[in-house]
């Protein structure tokens, strides 16, 4: 275990008084690590230095660490015996949203696992690591921090909320049109004097036409907007205005599925219970035969899915192929000539003329269009 230390730009007085510090650490490999050890020094209310040693991560340049300061009303508390002062660190791996890990080598050959289904999975990591798709800036995890950056460890509970708010609104929505629709509202909330922007505080106070009048672009912006106001009032009444814990309690949302239950628990909580599953995801599981044919149903993918693929990637299966699915096997025109399951042999649906076929100014053209930036990976093939 990794020492953690810490040093005060003011002098503390001894005490005898133990004290445990606890410190999270949040990596792409485990959603929550922590450290506990024993302290005979008392709570450091000042700006803390902190220095981790590389045992514990050797990715110290790619972390954003963030101190949160105890709140005014601790020095009350601490005359009470029972308080145990601690400091919390949270750190926040600043990995690039398009870097995915590999399937790791004992985890080839499952015995339910379809044939081939690592070696796909591996060559999608490759081509995700060379382009740019929608789902890696304005997708529903990414959003939050990008209108309102770095909420999610300056403000978890806003972060928690306006992760929900993206989620409802995302189905049958493009995420470009997600995006424009969730940045014009928090612009707007926080124009109007709401601090935090978007906020259940904000649209609690807003009528179901306000908020539907912020979110026209989506699709079905007037169901989501009843749907909308009726959460918020469920999350005040039953949750103490925060998102719930477990997916029984969050799929009693109106408007709230499965999938983006799932992910919800996730992203705003680190709780890994089930895979996200979204028309992407299950158009290509059925694609490539990872599922049965009687997996008719978003829903019914994830069964089969969770079935067989180990939960450590249950979190990235979706983001990875949503950016495979939004720019390179699109549902209606595929681009089998620059990917390299089609090359390889490994996806058997490829179209087989597109591969024959030389990849002309007019074509690259075409490809230059597509939603994300693919430039790096044409360029292996031109």
């Amino acid at each position: 275990m990794s020492r953690l230390r810490t040093a005060s730009s003011t002098a503390v007085q001894a005490t005898k008084r133990k004290r445990v510090e606890k410190v999270k650490i949040e990596s792409s490999e485990e959603n929550e690590i922590e450290i506990k050890r024993k302290s005979s020094r008392p709570a450091i209310k000042t700006e803390t230095a902190i220095e981790l040693n590389n045992e514990v991560t050797g990715v110290l340049s790619d972390i954003k660490i963030e101190i949160k300061q105890e709140p005014a009303d601790i020095a009350d508390k601490k005359s009470d015996s029972k308080y145990i002062p601690h400091i919390k660190v949270e750190i926040e791996k600043d990995t690039p949203p398009n870097i995915f890990p590999y399937i790791e080598k004992q985890h080839h050959d499952l015995p339910k696992a379809p044939k081939n289904w690592y070696k796909i999975y591996n060559e999608i990591v490759t081509m995700r690591s060379k382009i740019s798709t929608p789902v890696d800036t304005q997708g529903c995890e990414r959003m939050p921090n990008s209108i309102n950056p770095n909420v999610r460890t300056r403000n978890p509970r806003i972060y928690r909320f306006q992760l929900l708010i993206s989620l409802m609104l995302s189905s049958q929505t493009k995420d470009e049109v997600n995006y424009l629709a969730m940045k014009t509202m928090h612009e707007g909330l926080l124009a109007n004097g709401y601090k935090d922007g978007l906020c259940i505080e904000a649209l609690l106070e807003l009528t179901e036409k306000e908020l539907d009048d912020y979110i026209c672009k989506v699709g079905f912006h007037n169901r989501k907007a009843g749907y909308i106001k009726r959460a918020c009032e469920m999350l005040r009444d039953n949750f103490q205005s925060d998102i719930p814990s477990t997916i029984e309690d969050v799929v009693t949302l109106p408007g709230v599925g499965p999938k983006m239950g799932y992910l919800l628990l996730q992203n705003a909580w680190g709780i890994n219970s089930g895979i996200g599953v979204d028309v992407h995801l299950h158009r290509l599981a059925q694609m490539w035969s990872w599922t049965s044919k009687n997996a008719k149903t978003p829903e019914h993918t994830r069964v089969e899915l969770e079935d067989w693929l180990p939960p450590k990637y249950w979190a990235d299966i979706n983001p990875l192929l949503v950016g495979f699915g939004q720019t390179i096997c699109v549902p209606r025109a595929p681009n089998c000539d620059i990917c390299t399951l089609a090359t390889t042999g490994l996806c058997k649906a490829s179209k087989k003329s597109l591969l024959k076929t030389p990849i002309t100014d007019e074509r690259l053209k075409k490809l230059n269009k597509q939603r994300g930036d693919l430039s790096k990976l044409i360029a292996e093939f031109v």
